[in-house]
Protein backbone atom coordinates (compact mmCIF):
# COMPACT_ATOMS: atom_id res chain seq x y z
CA UNK A 1 0.00 0.00 0.00
CA UNK A 2 1.08 3.48 -0.75
CA UNK A 3 0.16 6.78 0.77
CA UNK A 4 -1.00 8.11 -2.60
CA UNK A 5 -4.37 9.81 -2.61
CA UNK A 6 -7.27 8.02 -4.18
CA UNK A 7 -6.88 8.30 -7.96
CA UNK A 8 -10.48 9.42 -8.45
CA UNK A 9 -12.57 12.02 -6.77
CA UNK A 10 -16.05 11.56 -5.48
CA UNK A 11 -18.53 13.85 -7.16
CA UNK A 12 -20.74 16.09 -5.12
CA UNK A 13 -24.27 14.74 -4.88
CA UNK A 14 -26.70 16.55 -7.14
CA UNK A 15 -29.47 18.58 -5.61
CA UNK A 16 -32.67 16.62 -5.27
CA UNK A 17 -35.51 17.70 -7.47
CA UNK A 18 -39.00 17.03 -6.21
CA UNK A 19 -41.19 15.96 -9.07
CA UNK A 20 -44.92 16.14 -8.62
CA UNK A 21 -46.60 13.17 -10.18
CA UNK A 22 -49.19 14.34 -12.66
CA UNK A 23 -52.08 12.05 -13.36
CA UNK A 24 -51.57 10.70 -16.85
CA UNK A 25 -54.23 11.06 -19.46
CA UNK A 26 -56.16 7.82 -19.83
CA UNK A 27 -55.71 7.51 -23.57
CA UNK A 28 -56.65 9.12 -26.81
CA UNK A 29 -59.56 7.30 -28.41
CA UNK A 30 -58.75 5.29 -31.53
CA UNK A 31 -62.09 5.03 -33.31
CA UNK A 32 -62.84 2.20 -35.70
CA UNK A 33 -66.04 1.43 -37.59
CA UNK A 34 -67.51 -1.87 -36.41
CA UNK A 35 -70.54 -2.42 -38.63
CA UNK A 36 -72.20 -1.28 -41.85
CA UNK A 37 -74.39 1.30 -40.02
CA UNK A 38 -71.29 3.37 -39.25
CA UNK A 39 -71.12 2.74 -35.49
CA UNK A 40 -67.69 3.61 -34.10
CA UNK A 41 -65.97 1.94 -31.14
CA UNK A 42 -62.69 2.87 -29.45
CA UNK A 43 -60.13 0.12 -29.88
CA UNK A 44 -58.48 0.98 -26.54
CA UNK A 45 -61.46 1.16 -24.17
CA UNK A 46 -64.39 -0.19 -26.23
CA UNK A 47 -66.55 2.88 -25.64
CA UNK A 48 -68.98 3.80 -28.40
CA UNK A 49 -68.75 7.15 -30.17
CA UNK A 50 -71.80 9.38 -29.92
CA UNK A 51 -71.83 11.73 -32.95
CA UNK A 52 -74.03 14.32 -31.19
CA UNK A 53 -71.61 14.58 -28.24
CA UNK A 54 -68.62 14.82 -30.54
CA UNK A 55 -70.28 17.58 -32.57
CA UNK A 56 -71.24 19.48 -29.40
CA UNK A 57 -67.65 19.39 -28.14
CA UNK A 58 -66.23 20.54 -31.46
CA UNK A 59 -68.76 23.40 -31.66
CA UNK A 60 -67.90 24.55 -28.12
CA UNK A 61 -64.17 24.48 -28.88
CA UNK A 62 -64.68 26.46 -32.10
CA UNK A 63 -66.88 29.01 -30.31
CA UNK A 64 -64.23 29.46 -27.59
CA UNK A 65 -61.41 29.85 -30.11
CA UNK A 66 -63.36 32.44 -32.11
CA UNK A 67 -64.10 34.38 -28.92
CA UNK A 68 -60.39 34.37 -27.97
CA UNK A 69 -59.50 35.74 -31.41
CA UNK A 70 -62.17 38.46 -31.08
CA UNK A 71 -60.93 39.52 -27.62
CA UNK A 72 -57.27 39.54 -28.70
CA UNK A 73 -58.06 41.71 -31.73
CA UNK A 74 -60.18 44.13 -29.70
CA UNK A 75 -57.48 44.59 -27.05
CA UNK A 76 -54.60 44.68 -29.52
CA UNK A 77 -52.75 41.80 -27.84
CA UNK A 78 -51.89 38.23 -28.86
CA UNK A 79 -53.68 34.94 -28.36
CA UNK A 80 -51.61 32.38 -26.41
CA UNK A 81 -54.11 29.82 -25.10
CA UNK A 82 -53.43 27.35 -27.91
CA UNK A 83 -49.83 26.95 -26.65
CA UNK A 84 -50.89 25.56 -23.27
CA UNK A 85 -50.68 28.85 -21.39
CA UNK A 86 -52.99 29.25 -18.38
CA UNK A 87 -54.22 32.50 -19.94
CA UNK A 88 -55.91 32.75 -23.33
CA UNK A 89 -54.90 36.28 -24.36
CA UNK A 90 -51.79 38.15 -23.22
CA UNK A 91 -50.06 41.45 -23.78
CA UNK A 92 -47.54 43.55 -21.94
CA UNK A 93 -50.27 45.18 -19.90
CA UNK A 94 -52.99 42.50 -19.58
CA UNK A 95 -53.54 38.75 -19.18
CA UNK A 96 -57.05 37.47 -19.96
CA UNK A 97 -58.86 34.17 -19.38
CA UNK A 98 -61.73 34.03 -21.89
CA UNK A 99 -65.02 32.25 -21.19
CA UNK A 100 -67.99 32.18 -23.53
CA UNK A 101 -71.22 30.24 -23.31
CA UNK A 102 -74.74 30.16 -21.98
CA UNK A 103 -73.82 31.04 -18.37
CA UNK A 104 -73.72 34.82 -18.86
CA UNK A 105 -74.13 36.60 -15.49
CA UNK A 106 -77.29 38.61 -16.12
CA UNK A 107 -77.31 39.66 -12.48
CA UNK A 108 -73.94 41.42 -12.86
CA UNK A 109 -75.04 42.98 -16.14
CA UNK A 110 -78.06 44.46 -14.39
CA UNK A 111 -75.84 45.90 -11.67
CA UNK A 112 -73.74 47.95 -14.09
CA UNK A 113 -74.67 51.47 -13.10
CA UNK A 114 -75.90 54.15 -15.44
CA UNK A 115 -73.03 56.54 -15.98
CA UNK A 116 -72.35 59.75 -17.82
CA UNK A 117 -70.86 59.53 -21.30
CA UNK A 118 -67.33 60.37 -20.11
CA UNK A 119 -67.23 57.63 -17.44
CA UNK A 120 -66.35 53.94 -17.52
CA UNK A 121 -69.06 51.84 -15.83
CA UNK A 122 -67.96 49.08 -13.43
CA UNK A 123 -69.32 46.66 -10.84
CA UNK A 124 -67.04 45.61 -7.99
CA UNK A 125 -67.95 42.34 -6.25
CA UNK A 126 -66.45 41.18 -2.98
CA UNK A 127 -67.07 38.34 -0.56
CA UNK A 128 -67.35 38.33 3.24
CA UNK A 129 -64.67 35.87 4.39
CA UNK A 130 -65.03 36.47 8.12
CA UNK A 131 -62.41 37.64 10.58
CA UNK A 132 -59.54 35.42 9.48
CA UNK A 133 -59.64 35.61 5.69
CA UNK A 134 -58.67 38.07 3.05
CA UNK A 135 -61.51 39.49 1.01
CA UNK A 136 -61.63 38.42 -2.64
CA UNK A 137 -62.66 41.22 -4.97
CA UNK A 138 -63.46 41.26 -8.68
CA UNK A 139 -64.29 44.10 -11.01
CA UNK A 140 -66.64 43.68 -13.97
CA UNK A 141 -66.65 46.13 -16.87
CA UNK A 142 -68.57 46.36 -20.12
CA UNK A 143 -66.10 45.00 -22.70
CA UNK A 144 -67.05 47.43 -25.47
CA UNK A 145 -66.64 50.40 -23.14
CA UNK A 146 -63.33 49.05 -21.86
CA UNK A 147 -62.05 48.65 -25.43
CA UNK A 148 -63.17 52.18 -26.27
CA UNK A 149 -60.97 53.46 -23.43
CA UNK A 150 -57.99 51.08 -23.58
CA UNK A 151 -58.28 48.74 -26.55
CA UNK A 152 -57.90 48.85 -30.31
CA UNK A 153 -61.62 48.95 -31.19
Amino acid sequence: MTDDPIPWTLAEPEAMVVVRRIKARRHRHRWQQVNMQGDMVCMACRSTRDPATARRGKSARNRGNAFEREVAAALGVRRVGQYGSPTDVEGEWIAVQCKVGAAFPERLWGWLPAARGDQLRAVVIGDAPGSSGKRRVLIALDFDEFCAWFGKR
